[in-house]
């Protein structure tokens, strides 16, 4: 009898160990697939926009050749008018497209560094002479304060740090206020041999509830900041996070409601490979 039950069960715990084999079988081939299925419609999704940015470049260079062609030789005022507003619009959307380009590289792990050697002032001073029109435009004083005496050459990506800045700049410009103030400010730390930037606005602040999201580009992010016609905040502060971050720094943040916001980074003056000991 008692040979019977102890049959029994292990007929039982067989029974059991198979069926429970059987799961975890069908459970890891059901997620291979599942997982398979993800990186598949991921690299579609990249593919795709990938290729939707390739094409849309075209025609917008075109469409800015044009402008810009129309807007240096016509003295009517209207057209000037006109064409200057086209010019504008499309190198916004440029900037778009290349942003969602350069993010699908990043996700890719392609896009790469070209470093070389630039005086950081004048890269900054670049930066406020390609704003200061549309500032003043809009009654917003645009300035740099920085703590440095003499030139410092620094050893980066110059065109990718312009793109950080430019995203940051932009930005603080955007959701100011009327008579506000933005500061594009250099610190230079001699003991560690680095350089933080920072863009401070007098702006109106960050809710609470969009900080979490600023960094991750969510489409619907611009509609809740307090400035019109203006697409594509949460694409510009998502890649310049990412690519702060590919040389090397942490793109950052305080803000205050009704006050304003800054977003600050620090990045070394030579990166660790070009340091001779």
């Amino acid at each position: 009898m008692s040979q019977h039950i102890m049959l029994n069960a292990l007929l039982g715990l067989a029974v059991c160990l198979a069926a429970a084999w059987g799961i975890t079988l069908f459970g890891n081939r059901r997620l291979r697939l599942t997982l398979k299925h993800q990186q598949d419609k991921e690299q579609r999704m990249q593919s795709f926009m990938a290729s939707l940015s390739h094409h849309l470049r075209t025609p917008l260079n075109g469409i800015m050749g044009y402008a810009e062609y129309i807007h240096s030789s016509s003295q009517e005022p209207m057209v000037h008018f006109t064409s200057k507003i086209i010019l504008e619009n499309s190198l916004e959307m440029l900037h778009l497209v290349n942003g969602m380009l350069d993010l699908n590289k990043i996700k890719e792990g392609q896009l790469q560094l070209t470093l070389s050697e630039f005086d950081v002032y004048d890269l900054l001073e670049s930066i406020r002479q390609l704003h200061q029109a549309r500032a003043t435009r809009l009654n917003v004083q645009l300035h740099i304060s920085t703590n440095q005496r003499t030139t410092l050459k620094m050893k980066a990506d110059p065109y990718r740090l312009r793109q950080v800045l430019h995203n940051l700049a932009d930005n603080a410009i955007t959701y100011n206020r009327p008579k506000g103030e933005v500061s594009l400010q250099l610190f230079h730390d001699d003991a560690n041999n680095t350089m933080t930037f920072t863009v401070a606005d007098t702006g109106l602040g960050i809710a609470h509830d969009m900080q979490e999201r600023l960094f991750n580009h969510q489409p619907a992010l611009a509609a809740e900041f307090p400035a019109k016609n203006k697409v594509g905040v949460g694409l510009g502060l998502t890649l310049s996070h990412q690519l702060v971050a590919l040389m090397g720094g942490k793109l950052d943040y305080r803000t205050e409601l009704g006050v304003g916001s800054s977003f600050y980074f620090t990045l070394p003056m030579q990166p660790p490979s070009a340091v001779r000991p």
